[in-house]
């Protein structure tokens, strides 16, 4: 029943496709695809009709859905029967549709995104980073390499590839596109960023709702310059997807001038390195969604850099990072040496891989009184808790099966407020 559901999803997606004939702006990568295709919707603003990927609806199921403009309804045969149903009606025609689809398209395994592309053939293909992330299905870095590069090399010979330069390896992807190539990146790059300057206020004594922080930064595409200011956003990971982001929208024939004001208004996604107000007065950068290595990296450059009062601490509540294959071990070691290198205080960690996080601090250098291992994220949540002081500043990062959003709710200042901040706060993800 399922396998009859999906084809005939596929086919109701692709015959609207030909119906309506929208752009399909494709995102792919290891790290930063929602961020980033969250950042396109947000810089294309209402200058077109826009229809973005909901949540991670990235694979067989969840891209057809989308391109239906319909949600999952569980185990309901009716309301299975009623997709199928307003789908068909969409795919005759007459309907008001989106000019533009942002579709993420995800990789567990080897030929996914094949699939995907065939479903929805890409204008635009995106590609954010190469790393190690699903390596335990998908093989080693080089196999990652190589099912990612399927979504440049489905692009017609009037498609766009749009790839990240500061990453070697997607840009070596340039080779595989038939049609036009535009890079992104800090440097060395057809779109580039620069002046990117952060002010931040975290003195111990912020209120629920306050702006602590403004990331300022200007893009620069040929002759043109692009001013964007942001509010609450630190790190790296948004700088990206925000240049991705313009990127796309110019090849999609907008301003800079809209561009900048488009871009004005983006705010992180639920568990993508934002920032909430914690007990205590802290401030908690919450990154709970999922974790990789790169991702993990990054968050703890961003955890180092944020300001704290002199009596307050910085700490690093990170979980297991699965589906690593054979990289797993090594990867968290890094981890933790990592950690051990940054002016980080307290180092917690969730999960039987993340001991290797805590071994690696360890032989990096914290010391024992810095670093607690727990089994899972309730235990660690409460020893966090009872240790934090007023100003701390605290990071949560861990793949999906951490559950590290359960530290972020227990120390957040308005846990009245966890169904719409963070991610996961639904049906059986409560319960679990």
């Amino acid at each position: 029943m399922k396998r009859l559901v999906q084809r005939l999803l596929a086919n109701l997606a692709k015959k609207t496709l030909r119906t309506y004939k929208p752009k399909v702006v494709a995102i792919t990568g290891s790290v930063g695809k929602t961020s980033t295709k969250h950042a396109i919707a947000v810089a294309l603003g209402t200058s077109r009709r826009v229809r973005a990927t909901k949540g991670n609806y990235n694979n067989e199921f969840g891209m057809p859905l989308t391109i239906l403009g319909e949600d999952p309804v569980g185990k309901s045969v009716t309301g299975w029967l009623g997709i199928l149903w307003r789908g068909w009606r969409l795919s005759m025609g007459g309907q008001d549709y989106p000019e533009v689809l942002v579709l993420e398209y995800g990789a567990d395994k080897r030929g996914d995104i094949a699939y995907l592309c065939q479903l929805a053939r890409p204008y635009i293909s995106v590609v954010t980073a190469v790393g190690v992330a699903h390596a335990e299905f998908i093989g080693t870095v080089e196999d990652v390499k190589e099912e990612k590069g399927t979504l440049v090399r489905s692009l017609a010979p009037d498609g766009i590839a749009v790839l990240n330069a500061d990453d070697e390896n997607v840009l070596a992807m340039r080779h595989m596109a038939k049609g036009a190539i535009v890079t992104y990146g800090f440097s060395d790059a057809d779109v580039t960023v620069n002046d990117v300057a952060v002010d931040m206020r975290h003195d111990g004594d912020i209120d629920v709702g306050e702006v602590v922080a403004r990331l300022n930064l200007t893009i620069h595409a040929g002759n043109d310059a692009i001013p964007v200011q942001l509010q609450n956003v630190v790190g790296d990971a948004h700088v990206r997807s925000v240049l991705a982001a313009a990127t796309v929208a110019l090849q999609l024939g907008l301003s800079p001038q809209d561009i900048s004001k488009n871009l004005a208004s983006y705010v992180p996604m639920p568990g993508r390195l934002r920032l909430i107000t914690g007990i205590k007065r802290s401030i908690l950068i919450d990154d709970t969604y999922n974790a990789s290595p790169m991702a993990v990296h990054a968050a703890l450059e961003v955890l180092s850099s944020i300001p704290i009062p002199a009596t307050s601490q910085r700490i690093a509540a990170l979980g297991d990072m699965l589906e690593l294959g054979r990289y797993a071990e090594q990867a968290h070691v890094d981890v933790g040496r990592h950690v051990a290198s940054l002016p980080i205080d307290l180092l917690v960690t969730v999960g039987e891989h993340a001991r290797d996080i805590a071994r690696g601090a360890l032989e990096g250098g914290m010391e024992q009184t810095q670093v607690y291992t727990y089994a899972n994220s309730a235990d660690a949540a409460r020893f966090i808790q009872a240790r934090m002081k007023r100003g701390d500043a605290v990071l949560a990062k861990g793949s999906q099966g951490a559950r590290m959003e359960k530290v972020v709710k227990e120390v957040m200042a308005e846990p009245q407020r966890a169904e719409q901040l963070l991610v996961r706060q639904y049906g059986k993800w409560l319960t679990s």
